[in-house]
């Protein structure tokens, strides 16, 4: 009778004992493997490039050099251009009906230029005074091959990413809106404020012949 009492008295003890460790373990291997997860899991990137344009303006067009621009991303990601005003952001291409101008951008690898036309016969060209713009906001969309931007193992095409924006609500005229939510669903990559001088740091000698440029549509 004694020895039986000892018995479940050990077995009563191995079980208080055990099991809190056992749970303990447990939420230990699931919080590893989460963390290994978080850790080793690829994500979706956006670019975010600033320009200074204070140095820029007055005038009628833009020359800008791009280095990000590559010939791969030219023609396979989504790029998203805004030129921030002193209380707004404006999407380009884009007509500014209050100042009475409209702007158009066209891109290359490497290179982005803006020109700013009249709207009273969309042909005279606008010079824009310096109070007026400040920086030029560039978003670049990277889909990784694994992210969550991703279906069926392929990347989304441009078309596919712009439709995603509308369906989920997103005012793609409105800087932030685009913004907060690529934030939610990528890794956003902010290398700082460049101007254009920075830029064009280090760059060859141009040749004469007018490069070829390819819009923005």
């Amino acid at each position: 009778m004694h020895l039986l009492t000892i018995i479940w008295t050990l077995v009563c003890a191995a079980i208080i004992i055990g099991y809190p460790m056992y749970l303990l373990n447990k939420a230990m291997n699931v919080e590893s493997k989460a963390k290994g997860q978080y850790i080793y899991k690829p994500s979706d990137m956006v670019e975010l490039i600033s320009i200074d344009l204070n140095h820029q303006l007055p005038g009628w067009s833009l020359n800008l050099d791009i280095p990000q621009i590559t010939e791969d991303v030219l023609f396979n990601n989504p790029i998203l251009f805004y030129l921030e005003s002193a209380d707004s952001y404006l999407k380009l291409p884009m007509k500014n009906i209050d100042m009475g101008y409209s702007a158009n951008i066209y891109k290359n690898v490497g290179k982005v230029y803006i020109t700013f036309k009249s709207l009273k016969d969309d042909v005279s060209n606008f010079y824009i005074p310096t109070w007026h713009l400040t920086n030029l906001k560039i978003l670049i969309v990277k889909p990784h091959e694994h992210g969550i931007m991703v279906e069926n193992g392929k990347k989304n095409s441009k078309h596919e990413i712009y439709r995603k924006l509308q369906k989920a609500g997103v005012n793609i005229e409105n800087y932030n809106e685009v913004k907060e939510y690529f934030g939610n669903k990528a890794e956003i990559s902010f290398n700082g404020q460049y101007s254009n001088d920075k830029l064009n740091q280090g760059k060859r000698a141009i040749t004469s012949r007018a490069p070829q440029y390819l819009s923005t549509s």
